[in-house]
């Protein structure tokens, strides 16, 4: 596993500018979107376990399979092509409305081809790498 400070990664692996809400009830998902227009981001794609066999690209380019009978139920957000700047802001933004902060991930030139369920797996999986300490390498 391999970290790199957001700053100095390059976000821009798909032209639309969108945040992706996975699994939020209606209510957090007004918040959440509520905070995608203070930051300034008018596009949120709201998906959930349903979803979990569509292909992250696939979804950018408004193509959503809703086939998954056994998709991952943990919320999640996913950043496309958004500044750096905005990402800060919207992390912030959710602690300061206490919510628990959900997986979160920028898609990149690997995992734009993946799918839902697999990007989720492997934000799991990163998650519980690092609070246990061990190594982690993405499937």
């Amino acid at each position: 596993m391999t970290f790199t400070k957001i700053n100095d990664v390059d976000n821009n692996t798909h032209n639309r500018d969108c945040i992706m809400i996975v699994n939020f009830n209606k209510k957090e998902s007004t918040l959440i979107k509520n905070i995608c227009g203070f930051i300034g981001v008018r596009d949120c794609i709201f998906l959930d376990k349903t979803n979990g066999n569509a292909i992250i690209k696939n979804i950018l380019d408004n193509d959503i399979s809703s086939d998954c009978e056994d998709g991952f139920v943990n919320k999640a957000v996913i950043f496309n092509n958004i500044h750096n700047k905005k990402i800060n802001s919207f992390l912030e933004s959710l602690k300061k409305m206490r919510i628990n902060r959900p997986l979160t991930a920028m898609v990149t030139e690997t995992s734009i081809d993946w799918t839902l369920n697999n990007l989720l797996y492997n934000l799991i999986e990163e998650r519980k790498a690092l609070s246990t300490g061990k190594d982690f390498s993405h499937k």
